[in-house]
């Protein structure tokens, strides 16, 4: 995984439209001792720490990359949510 720039995250946390708050979004990626993990926030404003194979939100994550996460739901359609963009 790249190294995060704690300016850019602090720069995008304060832009007001950089969120999508009416859906399931991710808040942040990193590398943590047991690999990577990726921080989504659900519509409901309700935030979950999950790693590959993990069930949240209705969806297993199936893989989390370097600036996107990519999600399965209970149907088998595979979904990509990407970090906010500022």
């Amino acid at each position: 995984m790249s190294e995060p720039d704690p300016a850019l995250a602090w720069r995008n946390a304060t832009l007001p439209e950089a969120l999508d708050v009416s859906a399931l979004s991710v808040i942040g990626l990193l590398e943590a001792h047991d690999g990577a993990v990726a921080l989504l926030r659900s519509s409901d404003g309700q935030v979950a720490r999950v790693t590959t194979g993990d069930a949240v939100f209705g969806m297993t994550i199936t893989a989390i990359g370097d600036a996107q996460i990519l999600l399965t739901d209970r149907w088998g359609r595979t979904q990509s949510l990407q970090l906010p963009q500022g």
